[in-house]
């Protein structure tokens, strides 16, 4: 929830290349759907995660391995996951007292 009067915050992704190997460009279209979509459910909901000052580069993301047979949707369900554990703040560990 927003405080009445505030701005909406504004939350822009550039991808600037995915590589992608054994995607037809049938899945290559169902991958960017979904990417597209999954990014944008996680803007929606608030962007957990996402540093108080609102900037976050990330320079290379590497998602990994598919196992065989993943789908478009898998594929894009991860880049998601692995994006947002790449710009989370690291949360501050309490001293036990």
């Amino acid at each position: 929830m927003r405080p009445a009067g505030a701005n909406p915050r504004t939350v822009h992704f550039e991808i600037g290349r995915i590589t992608m190997h054994g995607f037809s460009p049938a899945q290559q279209r169902r991958f960017l759907a979904s990417l597209q979509a999954s990014l944008a459910e996680w803007a929606a909901s608030g962007v957990d995660g996402w540093p108080a000052d609102g900037a976050r580069r990330v320079g290379r993301l590497d998602a990994g391995a598919l196992r065989p047979g993943a789908s478009p949707e898998e594929a894009a369900a991860r880049i998601t996951t692995r994006l947002r554990a790449a710009v989370a703040v690291p949360r501050q560990r309490t001293q036990a007292r």
